[in-house]
């Protein structure tokens, strides 16, 4: 056999990122669990920082890592559940009340280990608490069932929790970190530019007004707790998690349908859009105007319409990110982006590079009194996970619009990574439409590689006696997973902002009877079309391997036929389905199949298995 260069660097991947997980797990991760050194975040902030740290160990697990990398990754979500407990962030295992932004952060370990191991009791207890605080029984009462809406934009194992913090801050110059994004608030008397606030008295009045605007009603980023509840769906299958899905993203579908197709930010009290305290379709926390615009409102929309598409295979609430994708595409600007102010501007420098100084395609990412601005570069990541849960030919038509109108090469794999551990989708759709994914899957994995080295660098260089930054781990976290998703799973790196891990297809390694591929076994989607979808298997070993292939993360598509080809000796094998959605595949030592595969997509109840 031949063996492809990005088999070599899969498993080699693979392999390095396990003596990576120890060298991180041996420097900060305590004996119980806990991540050192220890300290408490201010305020109501900080929380997520430290679930962060190790996100995206359980879907290494998931794809093939070893069964001690999954058992530390518990014993961490453990342990840091005990330290959040004993710092008061949380109460029975969850945040006791903030934003969804934040604490949809903060789920991605607990959502990724629960994918990774869904017959674990105590993880499908913990679901099943978690979904029971939405409920409109539930006595923390943050839903409101008579209005279908959730009572406050902070809310959590406490109920609503009125305002930004328990006690009043000042919110002046000082917080140099949040000048980029402009006044909370705007037409606050005597308050009109950033500096205002310095003059005496204006940073307690703004402080006063934000906790008055953003303290009570609905905002659409608590669209973000459709992946919990979906993820209690899929553990349980109980149609209380259904109904609940369907009714609350169905109470939003029809306020974006009455804005005009564009999906508000927030809800009034008294159930209406633009209700008190806001008074306006747009400027809730975490929505049109400030802080972060469609960046904060996409995933919230994306994630609502995958959980509606996965309880109920009902595609028609991604139109909630549709709407949004197509009335920022109508303001679209072409512009040199290093010549403009933009909120994210060192993200897409480092993003871009040299072409961050070429004219390129910006879009706007917020709204306000004076319209549509902050434009900057489209972050990719969004409109490709709508082609990819739809898989609906106007989605991909924007897709190949952009790629044609954009102005940057989408063929090129950028050498970065940032917190989201996302970014690359550009190069990855490219290479699927251009049938060029071997190519990609080199490149890409060439450049984790080197991500694996920065990140080894800066932990063996971080002084751990400097004391407490709660964003230390994330900085030095050496595990990297967006190349393996891609290349392996068919599919990019779930929303950072609580989205599930979605999977084109899912492994399961028949010998050890757990989920991912076997030890040198490396796999590589090549098209993710229901017909013909394919998939590329290699078997490094020197053992025979038998591989059970799943169609879709929650076995929710069917597979109506699928065949193998041994790519060195031409010979074609026509598989038996194993239930509605899997297949069994014998991979000799030495050998290199293609699987290829006739699906009919969300075509059976999606289930975790």
């Amino acid at each position: 056999m031949t063996v492809p260069e990005w088999a070599l660097l899969q498993v080699s991947l693979r392999e390095r990122l396990e003596d990576a997980w120890r060298e991180f797990a041996a420097k900060y991760v305590a004996a119980d669990g806990r991540l050192t050194p220890g300290g408490r975040p201010i305020g109501r902030d900080g929380a997520d920082d430290f679930l962060e740290a190790i996100f995206n160990w359980p879907t290494l697990y998931a794809i093939g890592g070893s069964p001690e990398l999954l058992e530390c990754s518990l014993r961490v979500w453990r342990g840091v559940t005990e330290q959040l407990e004993e710092l008061g962030l949380f109460r029975d295992g969850f945040e006791v009340g903030y934003d969804w932004f934040h604490i949809g952060e903060g789920l991605e370990l607990f959502y990724g280990l629960c994918v990774a191991a869904p017959q674990n009791v105590e993880l499908r207890d913990a679901v099943i608490r978690f979904a029971s605080l939405y409920l409109p029984d539930s006595a923390a009462h943050n839903y409101d069932g008579e209005l279908d809406m959730i009572r406050a934009p902070h809310n959590g194992a406490r109920g609503p929790r009125p305002g930004l913090e328990d006690e009043l801050p000042r919110f002046g110059t000082e917080r140099v970190e949040l000048r980029p994004y402009g006044l909370p608030i705007v037409g606050l008397p005597g308050i009109e530019t950033w500096d205002d606030l310095d003059k005496p008295g204006n940073a307690e009045r703004m402080a006063e007004a934000m906790q008055r605007r953003f303290g009570s009603g609905d905002v659409a980023v608590n669209l973000n707790v459709v992946s919990l509840v979906t993820l209690a769906w899929l553990l349980t299958g109980e149609r209380r998690w259904r109904d609940w899905v369907e009714r609350y993203v169905a109470a939003w579908m029809v306020r974006a349908r009455d804005n005009e197709g564009l999906l508000p930010d927030n809800v009034g009290a008294d159930g209406s859009v633009g209700g008190e305290p806001v008074a306006s379709w747009f400027g809730g926390l975490y929505g049109w105007t400030w802080p972060h615009g469609i960046h904060s409102l996409l995933p919230a929309a994306l994630n609502a319409g995958a959980g509606m598409l996965t309880v109920s295979g009902d595609a028609r609430a991604l139109d909630l990110a549709s709407g949004i994708l197509d009335a920022v595409r109508r303001q679209v600007v072409r512009d040199v982006p290093s010549d403009r102010a933009m909120t994210m501007k060192r993200r897409w420098s480092i993003h871009f590079d040299d072409e961050f100084t070429t004219e390129l395609e910006l879009w706007p990412t917020r709204y306000s009194l004076d319209g549509w601005f902050d434009y900057q570069p489209p972050q990719v990541a969004f409109p490709v996970w709508l082609w990819w849960h739809g898989r609906r030919s106007g989605d991909r038509e924007r897709l190949e619009t952009m790629r044609i109108r954009g102005g940057w090469d989408w063929n090129r794999v950028r050498p970065f990574r940032d917190k989201e551990e996302a970014g690359h989708e550009d190069a990855w759709f490219a290479a699927l439409e251009d049938g060029d994914v071997e190519r990609f899957a080199a490149s890409f994995l060439a450049v984790a590689h080197r991500q694996v080295d920065e990140r080894l660098r800066a932990l063996r260089a971080d002084d751990v006696a400097s004391g407490f930054d709660q964003d230390r781990w994330q900085r030095v976290n050496p595990v990297v997973t967006e190349a393996l998703t891609m290349t392996a799973l068919g599919a990019p790196q779930a929303l950072y902002n609580g989205g599930l891990q979605h999977a084109f297809v899912r492994y399961f390694d028949r010998a050890s009877g757990r989920p991912g591929l076997p030890p040198r076994v490396a796999a590589l989607v090549e098209s993710i079309e229901p017909e013909p979808a394919a998939v590329q298997l290699v078997n490094l070993g020197d053992s025979p391997a038998e591989i059970v292939l799943q169609a879709g993360g929650f076995s929710e598509h069917v597979i109506e036929h699928a065949v193998t080809r041994n790519l060195r000796t031409g010979a074609e094998t026509t598989l038996g389905v194993d239930g509605p959605s899997r297949v069994s595949v014998e991979l000799p030592a030495g050998e290199r199949v293609r699987v290829a595969l006739r699906l009919r997509l969300h075509a059976v109840e999606a289930r975790l298995a």
